[in-house]
């Protein structure tokens, strides 16, 4: 549909859409929804050997968002 638009600042539109306009009802499930996307991210990481996790906590540090070491602590099912 807007395969034209670069996804970035598409993504911070909507950002500030959902963060100005955006009914309480309709975040409480797309935050929900994310969890569950992010705990699924994190449960592929499981076999991710040591340093690994190290790089990929330092991009994420970089971007100024919760490492994946982090993550896991928050979101590892048992």
């Amino acid at each position: 549909m807007f395969r034209d638009l670069d996804y970035a600042p598409l993504k911070r539109s909507f950002e500030y859409f959902v963060e100005h306009y955006a009914p309480t009802e309709l975040i409480t499930p797309a935050h929900e929804a994310l969890d569950v996307v992010i705990a699924d991210f994190v449960q592929n990481t499981q076999d991710f050997c040591r340093e690994r996790v190290s790089e990929i906590d330092r991009d994420l540090q970089k971007r100024d968002a919760y490492t994946l070491s982090f993550l896991r602590e928050h979101f590892t099912r048992d």
